[in-house]
């Protein structure tokens, strides 16, 4: 999950995600340029990758994790060593492990001698079944991309047509921003799609919150564990022009 700005949207709807290259138009012919997707417990995106010689691995695609990953059981099954790392999540600092994968395909995608996290991600279990792994931001901002929600696919080399709701969005390597307004407040969210609705850290812009109603407590699960929240709902939430879900989660980072 995205943590280095103030809060993160989780995303769920149609996103057209636009690298710092030239797009290239879509090609057409067969579906070339396309990953289909199953869309899990309502909002978690999960598609079919291969990983070296290992073919037909459940795999997450999120905007908001900076790191591709794998999870424990994959790595010894691929004989990768892992070296300690660190990575931040929500609340505490985790310690991890890295190490190296020969290849990775999804879709028509494939990334060689690929950096991966390797964690235990026996906490993600959408649609009731455990996943392999995790594509992130590293691999994922190389080409422009459409998240067809309604077709289940995702599309590589997409352009913006006419007809499409859009925002600004801002990507890098680490994190995929998106422009969007937060009781009056225009502010840059991180664009997850691995997160189930809209998370606000208490000391950034809840701080300065004039118009939300606490509802209540929370919990959000992730990689460190389950992160306490509360509820609040929020006077206006508006992105691309359009009115979104007021409820929000405020958590202390």
């Amino acid at each position: 999950m995205g943590w280095r700005r103030a809060i993160t949207l989780g995303m769920a709807f149609g996103l057209l995600a636009t690298s710092n290259a030239s797009a290239s138009k879509a090609k057409t012919e067969g579906g070339s340029n396309e990953l289909a997707m199953e869309i899990c417990d309502g909002y978690l995106i999960v598609a079919e990758v291969n990983v070296g010689e290992l073919h037909g691995l459940s795999f997450l695609l999120d905007t908001g994790t900076s790191m591709t990953a794998i999870d424990r059981r994959l790595a010894k099954r691929l004989g990768v060593l892992g070296q300690q790392a660190k990575v931040i999540n929500f609340d505490k600092t985790i310690a991890v492990e890295s190490g190296e994968v020969p290849e990775i395909t999804y879709g028509p995608e494939e990334a060689s001698d690929v950096r991966v996290l390797i964690e235990d991600l026996r906490y993600l279990r959408p649609g009731g079944a455990p996943v392999d792994g995790i594509i992130g931001l590293d691999l994922l901002h190389r080409k422009n991309f459409l998240v067809d929600y309604a077709r289940k696919r995702v599309v590589f080399g997409a352009t913006a047509s006419s007809g499409m709701r859009t925002a600004p969005l801002r990507a890098g390597g680490t994190e995929l921003c998106v422009e969007a307004e937060l009781d009056g407040r225009l502010v840059w969210m991180i664009a997850d799609t691995g997160m189930a609705g809209t998370v606000v850290y208490e000391r950034g812009l809840a701080s300065s919150l004039e118009n939300y109603t606490l509802r209540g407590q929370a919990m959000v699960r992730s990689l460190g564990g389950a992160v306490e929240s509360r509820k609040a709902v929020v006077s206006r939430f508006r992105l691309g022009g359009q009115d979104l879900e007021r409820r929000v989660l405020l958590v202390s980072p």
